[in-house]
C-alpha cells in the first residue's frame, strides 16, 4: 500500500515536471512569435518601473493641475539618455567603418607574423589562411549587419518610449481602478504585494545599472588613457553587456582587446585586459554586494539557462535584459505561496528569498 502510495505520487510529480516543461516552452515561444509587442512592453515596464518614482517625488512638490509636468520631466530625461547612447554607438560605428581598411591591414601583418613563426616549426598554417583572406569582407558584413539592426532598434526605442509615456499617465488611475472593480480590502491586499515585489525588482534593476555604468565609465577610462581607439564605444559596450554576467563581460574585454592588439601590439592588448578584469573584478565582487545589500541573487545555472531561452526568445535584446526578466520573476514568485518553492530554487541560497508575511 505505501508503495503503491510512494509510486503514485512520483507519477504525479512526473506529470506536473513534464507540464511545467511544456508551459514554460509554450510560453517562450508565444513570445517568441509576439515579440514586435511584448519586447517592447516589456522594456516600457522596466522604464517606467525605474522613472515612476521620480515621477512621484516631483508630484508631491507641484500643485495637482501641474501633475502633467513631471511627467514631462521623466520623458525628456528618458530621451536625453536614449539619444546620448544612439548618438555615441552611431558616431562610434561610424568611425569604425572609417578605419576598418586599417585595422585590416594590421589583421593581415599580425597573421604574416604568425605565419613567420610557425614555419620554423613545420606548422603548416594554408588551411587557417584560407579563412583570414575573407576576414575583411565578414568583418564588414558584420558591421553592416550591425548598422541594420540598429536601425531597428531604433524604431524599436521610439515604441517603447510611447509605451512608457502611457504607463506613466496611467499609473496614477490603477489604484483607485482596482478599487472599484476588486474592493477596498482586496485592492489593498494586492497593492501591498505589488508595492513590495516592485521596490524589490526596482533595487535590482538600480542597482545593476549602476554597477554597469561604473563599470563602462572606468574600463572606458583606462582604455581612453592607454590610447585605444574607440574607448567611448568600448566603456558603452561593456556598459550594456555588464547586464549578461559572465558572458558579457568576456565578450566585452575581447572586443576591446582586439583593438588594443590590432592597434598596438600583444603587450599593449594584454595591459588592456589585465586592466579591465582587474575593474570588472572589483566593482563585480566588492562594490556590487555592498550596494546589492540583501538583494535577490540567483543561481549561476539558472542565469545561463535564463541567457540562452531569452536569447532564444528575443534575440539581442532577450540576451541583455534576460537575468533581469529572470530575477523580475523570482521576485514576484516569492510574494506567491504556491510558487514559492520556485523561487527558491531558482534562487542562489535559499535565504535570499525573502520570508513570507
Amino acid at each position: 500500500m505505501i508503495d503503491a502510495a510512494s509510486n503514485a505520487n512520483r507519477g504525479r510529480q512526473a506529470i506536473i515536471t513534464l507540464l511545467t516543461i511544456i508551459t514554460v516552452i509554450l510560453v517562450g515561444w508565444t513570445l517568441k512569435m509576439t515579440y514586435v509587442v511584448t519586447m517592447p512592453l516589456t522594456l516600457a515596464f522596466f522604464v517606467a518601473l525605474v522613472l515612476r518614482p521620480l515621477q512621484r517625488r516631483l508630484n508631491t512638490w507641484l500643485p495637482k493641475p501641474l501633475h502633467w509636468l513631471s511627467i514631462v520631466v521623466c520623458m525628456v530625461s528618458f530621451l536625453a539618455i536614449l539619444g546620448v547612447l544612439v548618438a555615441s554607438v552611431w558616431l562610434s560605428l561610424s568611425m569604425i567603418l572609417a578605419k576598418a581598411p586599417t585595422y585590416a591591414e594590421s589583421a593581415r601583418q599580425l597573421w604574416e607574423q604568425l605565419q613567420a613563426l610557425a614555419e620554423p616549426h613545420a606548422m603548416h598554417m594554408r588551411r587557417l589562411a584560407e579563412p583570414m583572406r575573407d576576414l575583411t569582407g565578414q568583418a564588414l558584413g558584420w558591421v553592416t549587419s550591425g548598422i541594420g539592426y540598429l536601425w531597428l532598434l531604433i524604431a524599436m526605442l521610439f515604441l517603447v518610449f510611447f509605451l512608457v509615456l502611457l504607463m506613466l499617465i496611467e499609473a496614477g488611475e490603477w489604484r483607485d481602478k482596482m478599487s472599484v472593480g476588486l474592493g477596498e480590502a482586496r485592492s489593498r491586499a494586492i497593492m501591498a504585494t505589488v508595492y513590495t515585489a516592485s521596490e524589490k525588482v526596482r533595487r535590482f534593476l538600480v542597482v545593476k545599472t549602476l554597477v554597469s555604468a561604473l563599470t563602462g565609465a572606468s574600463s572606458g577610462l583606462w582604455l581612453w588613457l592607454l590610447g585605444v581607439d574607440f574607448a567611448l564605444l568600448w566603456g558603452l559596450l561593456i556598459f550594456l553587456l555588464n547586464y549578461i554576467p559572465y558572458i558579457g563581460s568576456t565578450i566585452a574585454v575581447f572586443a576591446a582587446a582586439v583593438i588594443a592588439l590590432l592597434q598596438f601590439g600583444l603587450g599593449y592588448a594584454l595591459v588592456a585586459i589585465s586592466g579591465l578584469v582587474v575593474i570588472q573584478q572589483l566593482l563585480g565582487n566588492v562594490v556590487d554586494p555592498r550596494l546589492a545589500g540583501r538583494s535577490l541573487e540567483i543561481s549561476p545555472i539558472v542565469v545561463l539557462v535564463s541567457i540562452v531561452f531569452w536569447g532564444w526568445v528575443w534575440g539581442l535584446v532577450g540576451t541583455l535584459i534576460g537575468v533581469l526578466l529572470t530575477a523580475t520573476l523570482v521576485i514576484v514568485f516569492e510574494h506567491i505561496p504556491a510558487l514559492r518553492p520556485v523561487a527558491i530554487l531558482l534562487s542562489r541560497r535559499a535565504s535570499d528569498v525573502s520570508p513570507p508575511g
